[in-house]
């Protein structure tokens, strides 16, 4: 019983330990100027996965080419991001213009953007990582993690309180 004991207490401490590593790295990309943004669907797919955490970083639109990954939003729906490949840049009067595609679309997409001076290019993904970022956002996971601390807080405090005092051998 020992044994489990202390494969328990090393696994705890292992995924705590990797745990408090990412969260640092997350933050550490966050200061460098990284913006993640999560996959939802699989229109750039096998290049990015559903789920994955792609990592945006700004990039002088004029410095944009044919075949980089980029996000914007949606013309279509105001709000919603999309990240798909330059498939076409169009030189026109009043600037330079895109026509993006998804990999795995047949098709290039409906639309000709424009980009502002400065666009977020896809600079690198995490695989899978973006289901933690895209499950933390529902209340039910956060609901655990809240109750999940509380009670191992609450185990913790117990512990203390009920452990055997060592017996100094004295009388009082």
């Amino acid at each position: 019983m020992q044994r489990i004991g202390r494969i328990a207490k090393r696994t705890v401490s292992l995924v705590s330990g990797l745990a408090v590593l990412a969260a640092i790295a997350y933050g550490v990309l966050m200061l460098a100027g990284y913006r993640p943004v999560v996959v939802y669907t699989g229109s750039m797919e096998p290049n990015l996965r559903v789920g994955s955490l792609a990592f945006l970083e700004k990039t002088p639109s004029s410095a944009l080419r044919k075949g980089d990954v980029i996000t914007f939003t949606d013309p279509y729906q105001p709000g919603r991001l999309v990240t798909h490949r330059i498939a076409q840049t169009i030189e026109r009067p009043e600037g330079r213009a895109y026509r993006t595609k998804g990999d795995a679309n047949p098709a290039r997409d409906p639309w000709t953007i424009s980009l502002p001076a400065q666009a977020a290019q896809v600079a690198f993904d995490v695989p899978l990582a973006g289901y933690v970022l895209w499950y933390s956002k529902t209340r039910e996971v956060r609901f655990l993690l809240v109750v999940g601390t509380a009670l191992l807080l609450l185990a913790s405090v117990l512990r203390t309180i009920w452990r055997k005092q060592p017996s100094t051998g004295r009388a009082a």
